[in-house]
């Protein structure tokens, strides 16, 4: 990395050059990698910690932040896309003049890294923690565009509620439910990780040269933190809303079906009365007992659907 940019440069070069003295140049190397066969000797020829090599090799991986012996390992969650179910680690191991990252999936930031750097761009240090303040800048970075998403996201959601598309809403709330949940906890895992590096005693690490910029690492990722939580909250707002509005509707459908069966009762009742098979029912002979019966009938119906009215039962 002379000049504070990056060169490129292969394997068989960097261990011609000894990078473990102390005035060798800091080296990166970045290996994307789908199996451990070839993982595992990259690491030991390079002199990595075989704690450092076991963590990497992890089948479950978890956030940590360790130092064995000269190597500092950090196993980083990030998100590398929108709609990614779990979380992408990114392993980063720093020895005293190389620090390597390692990833499954492709990671965007790193490749912004290596060609803007690449490019003339320079680095705030001729020294690994530099290269891994940039890493995490980059890495942070990205994340945060996923809470300016979630943001667009609930604002719309926000809108469909008031619009009333209850369908679209409920098939939309769950999922980013679940997305925030994920970002939070990766900005939490992150949060540990970046303060941890401020206290950390490292022959391979050191921020007594940049501690204001993994400072400032730290304010944006607590700033993530929090709108995280706001955006957590405003869902579930959102979700009370809903059930209030399911709620308000389930109440004027059981008003209307209780209005409709206490206007039926009387004339259920009057129907019932006349259709007994009795002889001598006074009305039978009367010419306008049906028009008078039926009459009566719509009165009572009316009259009770004028006394709920009044009442506010269809407010």
């Amino acid at each position: 990395m002379p000049e504070r940019c990056l060169n490129r440069c292969n394997l068989t070069d960097v261990n011609s050059r000894n990078p473990q003295e102390a005035t060798a140049p800091p080296y990166w190397i970045n290996k994307a990698y789908r199996d451990t066969a070839s993982l595992q000797p990259l690491l030991e020829s390079i002199g990595v910690h075989p704690l450092a090599i076991e963590a990497c090799l992890d089948p479950t991986p978890a956030s940590l932040l360790a130092v064995y012996g000269k190597s500092l390992f950090i196993a980083l969650p990030i998100h590398t896309a929108w709609d990614i179910e779990n979380r992408t680690f990114l392993w980063i191991i720093c020895l005293p003049r190389i620090i390597i990252t390692i990833h499954e999936a492709d990671i965007p930031a790193l490749q912004q890294i290596i060609e803007r750097y690449s490019d003339g761009m320079r680095f705030h240090g001729d020294n690994t923690s530099a290269i891994l303040y940039q890493i995490l800048d980059h890495v942070i970075d990205e994340d945060m565009m996923f809470t300016l998403k979630t943001r667009d996201v609930i604002d719309r959601l926000d809108q469909l509620l008031d619009d009333n598309f209850d369908k679209k809403l409920t098939e939309e709330t769950l999922p980013l439910k679940r997305q925030l949940t994920r970002l939070a906890a990766t900005f939490e895992d992150q949060l540990y990780c970046v303060s941890s590096l401020q206290t950390i005693d490292s022959e391979s690490f050191s921020v007594s040269e940049l501690h204001e910029y993994f400072r400032d690492a730290f304010l944006h990722l607590e700033h993530a933190s929090r709108v995280m939580g706001r955006q957590l909250a405003h869902l579930s707002a959102i979700e009370h809303q809903y059930q209030l509005n399911l709620q308000d509707k389930t109440t004027d459908r059981l008003r209307l079906l209780t209005v409709t069966s206490t206007i039926f009762l009387p004339l259920t009742l009057i129907t019932g009365i006349y259709g007994m098979n009795f002889q001598k029912m006074p009305e039978l002979g009367w010419p306008y007992a049906y028009p008078a019966v039926v009459s009566l009938m719509l009165l009572l119906a009316v009259g009770m659907l004028w006394n709920f009215y009044r009442r506010g039962w269809f407010q």
